[in-house]
């Protein structure tokens, strides 16, 4: 059996306010459960605080701390509400960020625009990567982070926010044979494989809004030793695992080129 080479706790729209829609028992229970499994990193990929106000980061930088590994905060768009966004940066880290690992590159970008629901990451950030993914060596692990998804999620409504400039996005990603995208924003879990790059998309952690009886959770997400991807959705509510996925890299589809 293949052992893990890489773990990886993927949380996201946790909405931490002291008087917002913020369940801090599941909070609790999450960030708990989580440093019991030792993951080598805590990637949160968004919506950290549910207003953007002063208050919210103040509590937000305070729950963060009872996590053990190392954390990356990617911004939701909840983050940068109410000029949110300066206070991200004050408190909490870069609005973009990247991080090197061994083998493992991680981008964590800027999806949100302020006070909007929307998002999109635009030429500048667009260029930036396209940049730092082409300079990489070969069989280096590569990672983007962002809080908007790439494609629609099931069982979340009517969906109007999937990244404004998507179709450019996905082609790079597809291109540069990015191993993992992790989204969330839409509180739904969800995983999809496109040739070689892994969609991830996992659910809110500890918002009062959930999806029909998906409950609040969180992905464990494990690079073993013969270079899949497995991908295992921890469910607060019901305190159970369930793996969503196993997922291959090196398939020998051809990846379509920009025209």
């Amino acid at each position: 059996m293949d052992e893990v080479k890489f773990r990886i706790a993927h949380i996201s729209d946790t909405h931490i306010s002291p008087h917002g829609n913020f369940v801090e028992e599941s909070f609790d229970w999450a960030m708990k459960d989580i440093n019991k499994l030792h993951p080598d990193i805590v990637i949160h990929s968004g919506d950290l605080t549910d207003n953007g106000v002063l208050t919210d980061y103040e509590l937000a930088a305070t729950k963060l701390r009872t996590l053990e590994p190392r954390t990356l905060v990617a911004p939701g768009n909840h983050d940068e509400n109410n000029l949110g966004h300066s206070l991200f940066k004050e408190m909490i880290g870069p609005v973009d960020n990247e991080l090197k690992l061994d083998n493992m590159a991680i981008y964590i970008t800027d999806s949100p625009q302020p006070d909007r629901d929307e998002g999109r990451l635009g030429r500048r950030r667009q260029t930036y990567l396209e940049e730092k993914l082409s300079q990489l060596e070969k069989g280096t692990m590569k990672i983007l982070v962002f809080h908007h998804h790439l494609v629609s999620v099931p069982f979340s409504g009517r969906d109007q926010d999937v990244l404004e400039d998507a179709g450019d996005i996905l082609d790079m990603v597809l291109r540069h044979k990015v191993n993992l995208v992790l989204m969330g924003h839409r509180h739904v879990r969800r995983v999809l494989q496109i040739y070689d790059t892994v969609l991830v998309n996992t659910g809110t952690v500890s918002s009062i809004r959930t999806r029909g009886r998906l409950g609040q959770s969180y992905n464990i997400i494990d690079v073993l030793t013969d270079g899949s991807i497995r991908v295992t959705e921890r469910n607060i509510t019901a305190k159970n695992s369930s793996v969503l996925g196993i997922f291959k890299q090196n398939t020998q589809n051809q990846i379509p080129t920009s025209t």
